[in-house]
């Protein structure tokens, strides 16, 4: 029944109820043909006619009256979906998606279909960048939000009853601060996220958008790991940083330099960094290893790996002004969760617990060192980042200030000013 359901709000199913209609249509006006020569030659000598004359006059009926009911049925299912918001903040150099087919099924599939309009179709620089240009995420970030809460507009009640859905496309702290932002600004009306095909670095992933229900990700969990059926690992790694920082070149590879000082001076103190990352793929974050899919004693490849390997080297820039110094050896500390071996996607509806757990660790390891600068890399679906909002705006454990660091392929690390910390 869903799938039959899925289908005729489709193109197909217009093109169904357009035939029934077509065959009312067409049954009503050979009856009508046949009337006028009744009349004028009397019923009872065109007994044939009269039966004809039923005949279309029922077929008519029925294919009006079923045209008219999936027509009905059609609308009902769209009005039990709601409205779809699309939020489509790709960044520049990342490569098209092939996405028009499945947002005209979303277009099909909803009551209302409203498009956030994307940053780029006002101001062509805005394209979520890497460097120095980093520091206008935050404001661009508030203009996304103003966007949508433009599309959201609902002055007379009308769209009160109907449920919100959102597809995103966006890089991840732009998800993430997008959740926690919207969800602060809802006054509580949920918006579910939906999952969307994806074609990134995960591989492919074919969503279904209607079939597969919504996460509001609000609900508590008192447990979030006793909901996780994958493999979850928690490793640590030596990590050398190479900060740059507006103004000033990048850091080169080489021996940590000694700050110059007067006779008797204290040198500065070096502020207490948090780095910390989620990943929920095999994939490579930034040069920390990628893990094979086949991997079936994955603890063991880890330990391998870091027995012969030296500290691993993040070179990244500042756009914030944290006050990093140029080059810092530190630890990091992955949150891993992949799926079971031999699978290369989660279950969708596992994704409210793994959101629950990360967001529980981050809050955890945050908690552990109140004065440490938070610095957070994920390897992410898209909707876990939005998810990862929703749950930190309404959490007070989660800390104050969360710092990204975005890796893109083909660019460095950069530290963007977009503030990930709990919302005030």
């Amino acid at each position: 029944m869903a799938r039959f359901a899925r289908w005729l709000a489709g193109p197909a199913g217009t093109g169904l109820i357009g035939v029934f209609f077509t065959v009312g249509t067409a049954a009503f006006s050979a009856a009508g043909g046949i009337a006028p020569d009744l009349a004028a030659e009397g019923w009872s000598q065109g007994r044939d006619r009269v039966w004809w004359l039923v005949v279309f006059l029922c077929l008519g009926v029925a294919a009006v009256a079923g045209g008219a009911t999936l027509w009905w049925w059609r609308n009902r299912l769209r009005e039990t979906r709601g409205i779809a918001y699309v939020v489509n903040e790709t960044a520049a150099e990342w490569t098209p998606e092939q996405k028009e087919g499945f947002l005209s099924e979303v277009r099909d599939q909803f009551a209302v279909f409203r498009p956030v309009p994307p940053l780029r179709s006002f101001d062509r620089t805005a394209v979520w960048p890497h460097g120095e240009e980093a520091t206008r995420w935050g404001r661009d970030m508030d203009a996304v939000v103003r966007h949508f809460q433009v599309a959201n507009h609902d002055p007379d009640g009308r769209d009160a009853a109907l449920d919100r859905s959102l597809f995103m496309w966006a890089p991840w702290p732009v998800a993430v601060a997008f959740g926690q932002r919207t969800t602060t600004l809802s006054r509580g009306r949920a918006v579910r996220v939906r999952q969307r095909d994806s074609f990134g670095r995960q591989g492919p992933v074919r969503a279904r958008p209607v079939q597969d229900d919504g996460h509001s990700f609000q609900q508590q969990i008192e447990r979030p790991g006793d909901g996780l059926f994958g493999e979850l690992n928690v490793r640590r790694h030596q990590v050398r940083l190479q900060i740059s920082r507006n103004g000033q070149p990048g850091t080169a590879a080489g021996p940590e330099p000694v700050p110059a000082t007067a006779p008797g001076t204290a040198l500065e103190p070096v502020p207490e960094v948090l780095l910390l990352v989620l990943r929920t793929n095999h994939n490579r974050f930034g040069l920390l290893p990628s893990l094979p899919v086949d991997v079936t004693d994955r603890a063991a490849h880890d330990d391998a790996a870091a027995g012969s390997r030296e500290p691993v080297v993040f070179e990244m820039h500042d756009a914030v002004g944290l006050g990093l110094p140029a080059t810092m050896s530190t630890e990091l500390r992955e949150w891993r969760y992949l799926p079971p071996p031999g699978e290369t996607e989660h279950r969708w509806a596992d994704y409210p617990a793994i959101v629950a757990a990360a967001a529980q660790w981050v809050a955890d390891q945050a908690a552990a060192a109140p004065e440490a600068i938070v610095l957070l890399g994920a390897q992410l679906p898209q909707e876990i980042s939005v998810g990862l909002g929703i749950w930190s705006a309404r959490q007070y454990r989660w800390p104050r200030h969360v710092w990204p660091i975005y890796f893109q392929l083909g660019a460095q690390f950069t530290i963007p000013q977009l503030d990930l910390g709990r919302p005030t």
